[in-house]
């Protein structure tokens, strides 16, 4: 019986110091690390970007023919007036000929005419007759005139061959593409940006090319527009304007691409309950797109629906509902918590 009465009292010592180290463990304090929700109106985001051309063209023919000359390469500068290629011109120059002496046939038929009416030789139908048959004459002409101008295809601007689209005695048709050409001396950028922060007091950019890292240029904003008609995001395009962007030094070409800091101050277009936290402080659940922080109140976290209006660089939320100024949150750990759970502020 005693045997009996100790195995007992052992089991219910036993299950006392268990009950009494979990009691322990649920009242401990779980460190955190959180911060002070502030007010401010200077951001900065990150962007990728890439470059863009702002002249490119895909140059053709407007006659058919067969290519005898095909003087440029891919990657090739070329100056604007430079010959880029011909076709053979040998029909259209026989078409030109025939057109050129029916016109000043033409010509002269109208002038003899004229001198007739004023004697009135001739009646004034005669006239007019020969006159609409000078303006055949001469609209077949300068159609072939320009025929022959356009057997020779020249660049319209300074740039670079892209792309050889053909290849030399091929036979083309009229708009068939010829040679991709590009200005790359024009280039701008497109970044992939949150409209509103465009319309900020003073934006400004520093754009770094991966090709040329550790070198960082000030660029400005060229145009935005208010609308993305293909469903691809809002088109904005800024332009490196630093002195020290030497092209000859630092040959960006098309398809480049590069990372972009934004800096503007939004002040004057989000209301003052308006704030920006660390991202790390923002979660969301498994089920549904809400957003939540870790409010601290008494030394315990209490979860707060909030509303995110965008990231905006530096690892930071910009946050336009569900806080306010002076608000303490926590900033990391914030998948291990539950709700009133009791925490002790770690300095960060």
């Amino acid at each position: 019986m005693k045997k009996e009465f100790g195995f007992v009292l052992a089991a219910a010592i036993l299950l006392a110091g268990c009950g009494q180290k979990k009691e322990t463990t649920t009242t401990t304090a779980r460190p955190v690390k959180t911060t002070i929700v502030e007010s401010r109106s200077i951001i900065r985001k990150d962007f990728s970007g890439i470059v863009e051309a702002v002249e490119y063209v895909k140059l053709a023919f407007r006659v058919n023919g067969q290519i005898i000359q095909l003087p440029v390469i891919e990657g090739q500068k070329v100056k604007k007036g430079q010959l880029i290629a011909a076709i053979d011109p040998r029909d259209i120059a026989l078409q030109y000929a025939a057109t050129k002496s029916a016109y000043e046939t033409a010509s002269a038929q109208v002038e003899r005419n004229k001198r007739l009416l004023s004697r009135q030789a001739i009646s004034v139908q005669e006239y007019e007759i020969s006159l609409a048959n000078f303006q055949k004459a001469k609209s077949e002409y300068e159609l072939s005139a320009n025929n022959m101008r356009d057997t020779k295809l020249t660049a319209p601007f300074d740039g670079s061959i892209e792309k050889r689209l053909v290849e030399n005695y091929q036979r083309v048709n009229s708009g068939e593409g010829i040679v991709q050409l590009v200005n790359t001396h024009n280039l701008r950028i497109i970044p992939d940006a949150y409209l509103y922060l465009l319309r900020a007091k003073d934006p400004r950019f520093l754009v770094e090319f991966d090709t040329f890292k550790g070198h960082v240029f000030q660029a400005k904003l060229e145009e935005y527009l208010d609308i993305s008609t293909d469903g691809t995001g809002i088109p904005v395009s800024i332009t490196i304007d630093d002195p020290s962007f030497d092209r000859d030094l630092y040959a960006v070409k098309p398809g480049f691409t590069c990372s972009i800091r934004f800096t503007a101050d939004v002040g004057p277009l989000v209301q003052d309950s308006w704030t920006i936290v660390p991202l790390s402080a923002v979660f969301g659940e498994s089920e549904g797109n809400k957003m939540y922080v870790w409010v601290v109140e008494d030394n315990k976290v209490h979860k707060r629906e909030v509303t995110v209006n965008a990231p905006t660089g530096e690892a930071q939320a910009l946050i336009s509902e569900g806080l306010k100024p002076g608000e303490k949150i926590v900033i990391a750990g914030v998948y291990q918590l539950v709700e009133g759970e009791s925490i002790t502020t770690v300095d960060r």
